[in-house]
């Protein structure tokens, strides 16, 4: 049942103990990482796919199947399994992204082993009732109106688009009205067979675990047939815009400003140094944006800059929101400016030695819970592989300034290619 078990190096000097990686004779990947710090027991079990396997006609299939995983399986009919959750004590969720789709339960250590059941029973037996698809389709539209309606939201899928498209990164994950209304439960089925199976998948089990657990592992899931089409990588190329392209939405009370620049793939050598330059512009309150913008221009209520982790490519992301009565285009002046400054002005080492502690303390903390070193953990070896937690960390401690300087050449020059979208204050009439 169980083809091979081996021990691999620990994913990261935070992570607790070292990660377990086996593989059943069905496919399934299973990493193990015990952690006694309380006697709790996280199960994650990821799916390789995503948005950008969607296939024409179907947007937001994906994340419409994440919902109707919840609606009915052999075993555990609608609203069973956040019912039988609930009575153990425990929680549970799911998240789809562009390239992956992750379920997760949360129990004490004593009976986690609900979740394997529950998650072997959807895997071979999801119900997909027609009614149960009508009705989460109605669900999906709205929460799509939802996020249409509202500003930051709409203006941040607007810029993504830009950025992207036609890679399938600037589609919602939400998808379309349009291609919902034409996603039954044929369709469903037919992603599900194609994807949701042991070979596609990745199980994680992180926490106070007992001698047994992969004994567990396999009673459960040995049992399901082996299968998962892979992803054939035929997306094409990420191609970012000419210049810089603006885009103006007007919705809400107040200006608000994403700039989206393009960056590597999480796995690239680059990503490591270029989240440090994410902390040098927005880490905290020293920070050059920060400073310039908060404390000392009084222009932005507040400012923040992100770096995303993907497989294909990443964008590092601007945003702030204006304070009212000042002008965005001072704004967006400033912001363009301190970019050029960064590369102007290099930071010195003790600027980079602050950005790299706050680095640091950010992914100390984001890492404290043995939920969130299952969720982290777990797409590190569905996306990347299982030392991707522990290189990338390492070259963060790495960067020095002139690392710092050389990435900050490389992508922070909105001209060669950016999307700087702008929600403003609906004119008045």
């Amino acid at each position: 049942m169980i083809a091979e078990v081996r021990e691999t190096p620990a994913a990261a000097p935070s992570l607790p103990g070292k990660p377990r990686l086996t593989r059943l004779d069905n496919g399934l990947t299973v990493c193990l990482l015990e952690n006694r710090q309380a006697p709790i027991v996280t199960s994650a079990l990821f799916y390789k796919v995503g948005t950008r396997d969607e296939p024409p006609g179907h947007g937001g299939i994906a994340h419409f199947l994440e919902h109707m995983m919840f609606k009915g399986s052999a075993r555990y009919g609608p609203g069973e399994i956040d019912r039988r959750t609930q009575a153990l004590g425990g929680s549970n969720n799911a998240f789809t992204s562009h390239d992956a789709t992750g379920y997760y339960f949360n129990f004490a250590a004593d009976r986690w082993t609900e979740a394997l059941a529950i998650e072997a029973d959807r895997m071979t037996a999801l119900t997909l009732d027609p009614e149960q698809v009508a009705s989460e389709r109605q669900v999906i539209l709205e929460e799509i109106a939802m996020y249409d309606s509202e500003p930051w939201d709409a203006l941040e899928m607007a810029v993504q688009a830009g950025l992207f498209l036609p890679h399938p990164y600037g589609r919602p994950v939400l998808g379309t009205r349009e291609d919902l209304l034409a996603t039954g439960a044929a369709d469903l089925r037919i992603f599900h067979d194609r994807f949701y199976r042991p070979g596609n998948g990745v199980l994680l089990v992180v926490g106070d675990l007992g001698p047994d657990v992969l004994d567990a592992v396999g009673a459960t899931f040995g049992r399901v047939p082996a299968g998962g089409e892979r992803r054939n990588g035929s997306s094409p190329p990420v191609s970012p815009p000419a210049g810089i392209r603006r885009i103006e939405r007007r919705k809400g009370e107040v200006a608000r400003m994403l700039l989206a620049l393009p960056a590597p793939s999480g796995a690239h050598p680059d990503h490591p140094p270029l989240r440090l330059v994410t902390a040098l512009l927005a880490g905290g309150r020293t920070s050059r944006l920060h400073e310039a913008l908060v404390d000392g221009g009084q222009l932005c209520a507040w400012v923040s800059a992100e770096l995303s982790e993907s497989l294909d490519a990443s964008q590092l992301s601007i945003a702030a929101e204006v304070v009212p009565g000042v002008e965005p285009k001072r704004v967006e002046a400033e912001v363009l400016r301190l970019l050029a400054d960064l590369i102007a002005d290099p930071p010195s080492p003790a600027e980079v030695e602050r950005a790299r502690q706050i680095s640091m303390a950010d992914w100390v903390f984001g890492h404290e819970k043995v939920h969130q070193q299952a969720i982290s953990l777990g797409l590190a070896a569905t996306l990347f592989d299982l030392d991707y937690l522990d290189r990338h960390l390492a070259g963060l401690l790495a960067a020095g300034p002139e690392r710092v300087l050389e990435v900050s050449a490389r992508y922070l020059y909105p001209e060669r290619g950016a999307v700087l979208g702008w929600s403003l204050p609906r004119a008045e009439s």
